[in-house]
């Protein structure tokens, strides 16, 4: 899991530092476009899937499960079924009234649906009934992490006085604090798979 963890915040940064870089230049506004809806989030989902696929199955909280690459192909096209979910799901809750007053609650959403994918067929491979919703008293405690992790990247840029670069600094810190999220509800998850 230290691994996964790892990769994902050497990712992560590399893309921030990207982001940055491109922010600083004036591009066309289709070029501006592509970047900002297609470049960055790609990166992202990428981002997601090393940190979930590094640290599988223990993400889960389990050490006995098939191979992820096993699980990815006991299907065709499951690779591109996840890359396409996680893709289309970054794109779209922004986009959402809720959502878009909330914009931190977008990428937690976006990580929780990439676990859920393996987890489904993980559970299928398994054949074990389980759901991917978590009890409600699970599901609070979900919501208010995902609400810490949100104020707690607003707090740490504050102290930016460029206006670009904080926000660069909140998405970064936000990304990152998406991970033990992504980790908590990976691990309700594999409640159900212990006996």
């Amino acid at each position: 899991m230290t691994l996964a963890i790892a990769v994902f915040v050497l990712v992560t940064a590399g893309l921030a530092r990207l982001e940055h870089r491109l922010h600083q230049h004036h591009h066309e506004p289709l070029q501006h476009w592509w970047i900002e809806q297609g470049l960055l989030p790609l990166g992202r989902v990428f981002a997601l899937m090393l940190l979930i696929g590094l640290g599988y199955p223990d993400i889960f909280g389990i050490d006995d499960a098939p191979s992820l690459r096993a699980l990815l192909q006991a299907e065709p096209g499951r690779f591109d079924q996840w890359i396409n979910i996680l893709f289309i799901v970054g794109l779209l809750l922004p986009a959402l009234p809720l959502l878009h007053r909330l914009p931190g609650l977008a990428l937690p959403l976006q990580g929780l649906a990439g676990v859920a994918v393996v987890f489904s067929w993980l559970r299928s491979a398994l054949n074990i009934d389980a759901t991917l919703i978590p009890p409600r008293a699970e599901m609070v405690l979900l919501l208010l992490l995902a609400a810490l992790a949100s104020a707690a990247a607003k707090l740490l840029s504050l102290s930016v006085r460029e206006p670009v670069l904080r926000q660069d600094l909140r998405d970064l810190v936000l990304l990152w604090l998406q991970a033990p999220l992504v980790i908590v509800y990976a691990r309700m998850l594999g409640n159900a798979l212990r006996p």
